[in-house]
């Protein structure tokens, strides 16, 4: 099993609205970020490109809006006044909007892992870190008594993600994607435009207690609740199936059978986009973020871990999302579908031979695709 890139967008027609879309957000952090800590008196600001460039000029290039895109990840850092905040320019998300064997083991033992309060609660003012469940693979985080934009960031040496909270005090799951190691957890809140000050911080040492509960529990970009409607239909998909194998093929099947590319949604999603897995599946059509997480959702719900990937296609740098799930003795493997204009076609042998549209010449053997986030 090679790569899944869920949707490109019918038949390259709409290549001009996919090359301007993106996924997440995230930023490698300079050498210097390891001097910037809560307990520093520095101040660091990243020169990001936004979305609002590609207005400025109607002349400016798919080309040019990607190479703004992947600047979004430099961060330039200089050292703070005596007021000891750290600052920082946080961009803002992009939606992707790209379109489109045997039974493995019983995964039924890693079923119905679902996200939980615990006590062990790091606070400040209304700033709020769970961390009680990082060896679970991730984090819980809340801020109240503020009307200004929030975000939280990740952070684990090099590799800093970025995520919007709410304003409303209600706490969010972030999970811990790299591994063991220290994190460290900032809220932060912003000041004007892109320009955030941190509210708060705190380090994690996070030892997981299996590497896959990252990718087996939800999260604020594969939201869902054991209630939740998309965790039903995945367990009436897979009834009377055990294999991981198996499990992944009756959901695959299932989404790209029921699920259509809504491409009006392509053309207007904004920035700061989250996908909704209930709504994808009640509205029954989505952009190619909803399918992955739509897809995660469902497979985690049933106990195989399955990654969410941002990251790009094909030498136009392509903006997609896709999954990878975790086989059990094989490790992690990507189922990939494609939209050719009529129907969701299968592009992995495992699942069967496509269709042979041309798309390969996007897609080919799989070394295309650039993972750039995973969730």
């Amino acid at each position: 099993m090679k790569k899944i890139l869920v949707c490109l967008l019918a038949a390259m027609t709409a290549f001009s609205v996919v090359a301007m879309s993106g996924c997440g957000n995230s930023t490698a952090t300079s050498g210097a970020s390891g001097a910037v800590s809560s307990d520093s008196a520095s101040e660091t600001e990243s020169e990001t490109a936004s979305e609002a460039a590609s207005e400025e000029s109607a002349s400016e290039s798919a080309s040019s809006a990607s190479e703004e895109t992947s600047s979004e990840a430099a961060v330039d850092e200089d050292m703070a006044s005596a007021s000891g905040d750290l600052e920082q320019i946080i961009p803002d998300e992009y939606a992707p909007l790209s379109q489109p064997s045997d039974a493995g083991y019983d995964i039924s033992a890693r079923m119905g892992k679902y996200t939980s309060a615990s006590s062990d609660i790091r606070s400040s003012g209304g700033s709020q870190i769970d961390v009680g469940n990082a060896s679970l693979g991730y984090v819980r985080v809340a801020q109240s008594g503020s009307d200004s934009r929030l975000k939280v960031q990740v952070i684990k040496g090099d590799k800093t993600y970025n995520y919007d909270l709410n304003t409303n005090g209600n706490f969010e799951v972030f999970p811990l994607q790299s591994g063991d190691g220290t994190y460290t957890v900032r809220i932060m809140k912003n000041v004007s435009g892109n320009k955030y000050t941190m509210l708060y911080s705190t380090d994690i040492n996070v030892t997981l207690q299996d590497s896959l509960d990252p990718f087996l529990y939800p999260s604020q970009y594969v939201n869902y609740s054991s209630g939740s409607a998309v965790v039903k239909k995945a367990a009436e998909i897979c009834s009377g199936l055990k294999g991981d194998v198996e499990k992944v093929s009756a959901v695959y099947q299932w989404i790209i059978n029921n699920i259509s590319y809504d491409t009006e949604k392509a053309q207007s999603v904004k920035t700061g986009y989250l996908p909704d897995p209930d709504s994808t599946l009640s509205s029954g059509k989505g952009i190619c973020f909803d399918y992955a997480a739509l897809m995660a959702a469902m497979l985690r719900s049933q106990g195989a871990a399955t990654k969410l990937i941002c990251g790009t296609v094909s030498a136009a740098d392509l903006n997609h999302a896709w999954n990878e799930v975790y086989l059990e003795g094989t490790g992690w493997v990507t189922v990939k579908v494609y939209f050719s204009g009529n129907a969701w076609e299968r592009m992995d042998p495992t699942f069967g031979a496509s269709g042979g549209s041309g798309i390969d010449r996007y897609i080919g053997d799989g070394s295309n695709y650039t993972g750039l986030r995973v969730y």
